[in-house]
């Protein structure tokens, strides 16, 4: 698999499928919202099934244009490596996503466990 491909699976990964499903996951707990306002948005209120599906779409949306943008700068600057700064910043980011919400759910279910005791 080329470096290119490679560097894309890890931006889906982390940035498609982990904050999706992170994001999904934290919604179930009535303490945690979505932080960005946009997102909140797609998602409703209250965040509702529908809602993760839209941000899902979204996503897709969203990893379109940076593709075909990647795909655009590669073609009119030859010689760049925009086909591989591209994916790495969407997998930084979502990366960074991801950790913050699995932080996040972390910290409600260990208020959830004290309050048991």
């Amino acid at each position: 698999m080329a470096l290119s491909s490679t560097l894309w699976l890890a931006a889906v990964l982390t940035y498609g499928v982990g904050d999706l499903v992170t994001t999904a996951v934290g919604l179930r707990h009535a303490q945690i919202e979505e932080g960005m306002p946009f997102a909140r948005q797609l998602l409703g209120e209250p965040p509702s099934a529908w809602g993760v599906v839209r941000f899902g779409l979204f996503k897709i949306a969203l990893f379109a244009v940076f593709y075909l943008g990647a795909v655009a700068m590669t073609r009119t600057a030859p010689g760049t490596r925009v086909d591989l700064l591209v994916p790495v910043a969407i997998t930084v980011v979502g990366a960074a996503a991801v950790v913050n919400n699995v932080r996040v759910i972390r910290q409600v279910r260990g208020r959830r466990r004290r309050r048991r005791r």
